[in-house]
């Protein structure tokens, strides 16, 4: 049987997603026990509207619900199913917000509980803040285009905002990773779209002052998200001219070569290549009234704790162990010195995960402090095949909490001998940030280098407390039974002068508001925000610098650090595609990343697919950087299709959506050439029609196509010439022809037209 999965369309995830930023992003609520301390929230719920108005504000939940219906008609106050407060009060700013939730009646069509609508509203001013609205029970059918649903979006921010001008608003071109947007918009999918920008302040863009919208493929709002800041903004006219700024700017960048993942999954085997990037430093903000670099967090002058290139560990002391049983990893434990004496075991369990490779066996084990009133917990997991460390977490309710801290050499000394035993070959791994004088904790971080070239992803961090103990450790490391192949430094030609020059001539300084935070050493006090006027490098198009591009140290051409690695190359860069019968389907395939262009800038049109390649170009019409968000599972799908194989991913996500069905007893023949015949087959389990196809395979004579008794599928065929994915050429079919990229363009250009036409493809079911 076909394997099928359900997934939530890209619009609804892209919204769930925007909505959990906006959590994540908002004031954080602290725990009673630690209020007095950095603040005060208050918190109630009611389940009716009234029109009482809670201390601190000046909203009632009943004008809240007013001013959602205002922006949003549809959500009437009769919907309303509990209206829930909270105020927070500390670090220099305060939050009071009315959180609205709704229930309109619709259901979720995947799991078929009701869907609720719910919204934030600032309890001061009455402003609607954010909204995650529920789906109205159909899909969309793709109507507008990226530019159109702009357009509908800046018209909604308009009446959200109607103090504000369009020109207020300042749209991030840089995709939204949290938002599950990728680098290309994908072809494939009920998708929407989603907008960020940052709001002018005084004329000047506001890094804290942010929106996010997400709109359907129709244009109607599945998410909004604004930020609030009742901070006070210093003038916009900056002390420092830009050109000092500029040089500050210029006289302190400088590039590390580094080798980069090509699909974003640290310590997994894959592909690398070399790639420079900037040093932290360099694009740390440059205060506009002072002139001197800031932290990007505390915005006091930056300091540079440890050398732009790390401090090298020494040779450390891990031994691989395999743990196959749970004594075995707790004994691990003890020799690691990460099982306290008087801790006791009070749970565990294994899973599995494709971290660092497939299948891997994960032991995860909880431990709890002996004795009456004492409630420290320990929580760690271990490769089961290795004995590696992946997370350690100790919590001791009993422990001195200082507001801030003091490092000195020793912890720095402490810190490095943690990471030296818990790291496999410490020898290959460098310190290469630790605190400063006033931080929030002794946080050391480590990266790990490859023949003297930084791995980028492969990373660690060690937390101690003031006597040295081990608080929270992390590693993104290989396992010891995997071994990466790296791109040897001798393929570099790229001078890291050259490298430097490309992007100091695509970075500006432009001037933006950003907001620090200020760490007070003393108990008694708050910790203080506070907004500075900054210069910012922009990489490009409103794009901060270090994001997300790299200069590839072989070619000189850009990468993404985030992301498959393929370059952002419009179609109109390309040089093979200008007057092909097909261009306009090849246009569009490289538009949203499902043609990549090669080291040339060219696509080979006319070159004939293989069956992997047209998996592979399938995979990325549902999700350009596949590769990025889903590893393959490492089982055998076809005899011929494993994890050895390079389309073993694309061919895993097609499985996944029920595009095909895996057969370990046959072959998927992913190297042989592509024909129409197969590619007829191929179609219609994408559609889902295979059972009417192969009904039809003993029926259906297909008259007026001369060569229809050359084509092994004929049921196939006839579904994709009537649907007219494959119409004949001529009176014929041609069973037997090889299938070009340009042939698979159009024929993908035809599919994503059928989105919404059908009862299955694409509906409610896609990526």
């Amino acid at each position: 049987m076909k394997k099928s999965k359900s997934s939530i369309p890209t619009s609804r995830k892209a919204a769930a997603a925007v909505l959990a930023t906006v959590v994540l992003c908002s004031p954080m609520m602290v725990n009673p026990a630690s209020a007095a301390t950095v603040g005060k929230t208050v918190e109630f719920s009611t389940s009716a509207l009234t029109n009482s108005i809670p201390e601190g504000a000046k909203v009632s939940s009943s004008a809240a619900a007013a001013a959602v219906q205002k922006l949003f008609p549809e959500l009437t106050p009769s919907q309303v199913t509990s209206a829930d407060y909270s105020a927070y009060y500390g670090t220099g700013d305060s939050s009071q917000t009315w959180r609205l939730t709704y229930n309109n009646g619709s259901v979720d069509g995947i799991t078929g509980e009701e869907d609720l609508t719910s919204v934030g509203v600032d309890a001061v001013t009455g402003t609607v803040v954010d909204a995650y609205l529920a789906a109205t029970g159909s899909e969309t059918p793709v109507q507008l285009t990226r530019e159109q649903a702009s357009e509908r979006a800046m018209q909604f921010l308009l009446r959200a905002m109607p103090e504000k001008k369009a020109a207020d608003f300042v749209q991030d071109n840089v995709p939204n990773a949290s938002s599950g947007e990728s680098s290309f918009t994908p072809l494939l999918g009920n998708l929407g779209y989603t907008f960020s920008y940052r709001i002018k302040v005084n004329g000047v863009p506001s890094q804290p002052e942010t929106v996010v919208l997400s709109l359907d493929a129709g244009g109607s709002v599945g998410s909004y998200s604004r930020s609030v800041n009742h901070l006070t903004y210093p003038s916009a006219s900056p002390k420092v001219s830009a050109e000092a700024a500029r040089k500050t700017f210029e006289s302190g960048f400088g590039v590390k070569l580094s080798y980069i993942p090509v699909n974003n999954l640290p310590g997994v085997p894959t592909t690398y290549y070399l790639g420079y990037m900037p040093y932290v430093s360099s694009t740390a903000p440059i205060d506009a009234n002072s002139g001197a670099r800031l932290d990007g967090t505390t915005g006091l002058p930056y300091s540079q704790t440890v050398g732009q290139d790390g401090e090298a560990l020494k040779a450390g002391t891990f031994v691989t162990t395999p743990l196959k049983t749970e004594k075995a990893a707790q004994e691990q434990l003890k020799k690691l010195g990460l099982f306290p004496d008087d801790y006791k075991l009070s749970g565990q369990q294994t899973y599995t995960q494709d971290y660092p490779k497939p299948n891997t066996k994960i032991w995860v084990l909880d431990l709890m402090q002996k004795g009456k009133g004492k409630s420290g917990s320990v929580s760690v997991q271990l490769n089961a095949e290795t004995g590696q460390v992946y997370n350690y977490y100790l919590y001791d309710s009993a422990a001195t909490t200082s507001v801030s801290v003091q490092p000195t050499e020793k912890h720095k000394q402490q810190a490095v001998a943690w990471a030296s035993k818990l790291l496999t070959n410490a020898s290959e791994w460098r310190l290469t940030s630790a605190p400063q004088s006033g931080d929030k904790a002794l946080i050391y971080n480590f990266e790990r280098y490859e023949s003297g070239i930084p791995v980028q992803g492969d990373t660690s961090s060690v937390t101690i407390g003031a006597d040295g103990t081990l608080k929270e450790f992390y590693a993104s490391q290989p396992s010891t039974s995997v071994t990466p192949t790296f791109p040897a430094a001798s393929s570099v030609k790229v001078t890291p002068a050259e490298a430097k020059t490309k992007f100091l001539e695509s970075t500006k300084l432009e001037l933006y508001y950003n907001q620090f935070m200020h760490y007070t050493s003393d108990s008694s006090e708050q910790d203080q925000a506070e907004i500075k006027l900054t210069y910012v490098p922009v990489l490009g198009e409103k794009e901060q610098l270090g994001i997300l591009e790299a200069v590839d140290a072989v070619d000189g051409r850009w990468k993404t650090i985030y992301g498959s690695g393929a370059e952002f190359e419009p179609a109109a860069a390309v040089s093979d595609i200008t007057g092909h019968a097909n261009q306009a389907a090849l246009e569009e395939m490289i538009n949203h990343g499902v043609l990549v262009p090669d080291a040339k800038g060219q696509v080979n049109p006319d070159a004939k697919l293989t069956r992997g390649e047209w998996a592979d170009m399938l995979a990325r019409a549902l999700q350009p950087d596949y590769m990025t968000y889903d590893s393959p599972s490492g089982d055998d799908l076809f005899r011929d299709v494993n994890d050895k194989n390079p389309y073993q991913a694309a061919v895993s996500l097609l499985v996944d959506q029920g595009w095909l069905t895996p057969d370990k007893a046959s072959d998927f023949r992913p190297n042989a050439e592509m024909t129409r015949d197969d590619l007829g087959h191929l179609l219609m389990g994408v559609l889902n029609y295979d059972k009417l196809a192969s009904y039809y395979n003993s029926t259906v004579d297909l008259p007026g196509i001369e060569d229809a008794a050359s084509i092994t599928n004929k049921g196939d065929a006839a579904l994709a010439i009537k649907l007219g994915l494959l119409p004949a050429v001529n009176g014929s079919f041609l069973p037997q022809q090889a299938v070009t990229k340009a042939d698979a363009s159009v024929v993908l250009k035809r599919l994503a037209d059928l989105q919404g036409k059908t009862d299955n493809f694409m509906n409610g079911n896609s990526w």
